[in-house]
C-alpha cells in the first residue's frame, strides 16, 4: 500500500491528464487489488470521499468512493447512526439515469485542494458499473452525499472537472484557511476531523 500524488487542476502537465477521456478497464484485472488499496489510503490520507484513477495519473475508468456514517443528535444529547460508512468501487461506471430535478450545493475536489464552488447536479442518479469479478452492478437513484460524489467522479472520467460545473464562477473561493480555524475548533470540542471533497 502507498499513498499516490494527486494531481492538481492549476498545474498545466496535470491538466492533460486531469482533462483525458478516460478508456475502459479490462476485467479480470489482478493489478486492480493494489491499486484500489492505494487509492482507498490516498483518499482517506486526504480526507476525501472520492477518487477518481485519473486524479493519481492513470486514465482508466476507476472511481472509489467512501461515504462517512451520519450521526444524529437525540433531544437527550446522545448520538445515534442512523447511516453506516460504506464504501464502493466502481469500475467503468456510466450513469444511465438521472432526475431532471437540481441541487446545488458547495463542491471541492481534491485535484483543487480548498476551494470550493456551487455546482448544479441532478438530485438522482442511477449508476451501472462492474465489480472487480467482472460482474455488472447498478445502483438505483442514489442521492444525497453518495449520488453527488459519483456524478463528480465520473465527470473525471470523462475528463470533466468540477470548476466546469459551476454557473456562476463567482462562487469558486480559497476555502482553505477558513477550513483549517473550522477543523481546529473541531478538534478541541470533539477530536474529530471535518472535510468533504472528492
Amino acid at each position: 500500500m502507498s499513498l499516490r500524488r494527486i494531481l492538481r487542476i492549476d498545474d498545466p502537465e496535470d491538466l492533460k491528464i486531469l482533462k483525458t477521456n478516460c478508456r475502459a478497464v479490462k476485467l479480470p484485472n489482478r493489478e486492480l487489488k493494489r491499486l484500489i488499496t492505494d487509492m482507498f489510503e490516498t483518499m482517506h490520507d486526504r480526507e476525501g470521499v472520492g477518487l477518481a484513477a485519473p486524479q493519481i495519473g492513470i486514465p482508466i475508468r476507476l472511481t472509489v468512493l467512501g461515504i462517512p456514517a451520519i450521526w444524529e443528535k437525540l433531544e437527550d444529547g446522545t448520538e445515534v447512526e442512523v447511516s453506516s460508512a460504506a464504501e464502493y468501487v466502481l469500475i467503468n461506471p456510466r450513469i444511465v439515469k438521472m432526475s431532471s430535478e437540481e441541487i446545488v450545493r458547495q463542491e471541492g475536489c481534491l485535484s483543487l485542494p480548498g476551494w470550493y464552488g456551487d455546482v448544479p447536479r441532478a438530485t438522482w442518479v442511477t449508476v451501472e458499473y462492474q465489480d472487480l469479478n467482472g460482474k455488472l452492478r447498478r445502483l438505483r437513484k442514489v442521492d444525497g452525499l453518495l449520488g453527488w460524489a459519483i456524478q463528480h467522479e465520473v465527470d473525471h472520467l470523462n475528463g470533466i472537472l468540477f470548476t466546469e460545473r459551476i454557473r456562476d464562477l463567482s462562487t469558486l473561493r480559497d476555502l482553505s484557511k477558513e477550513l483549517e480555524a473550522e477543523e481546529a475548533a473541531q478538534r478541541q470540542a470533539t477530536g474529530a476531523k471535518v472535510q468533504v471533497q472528492a
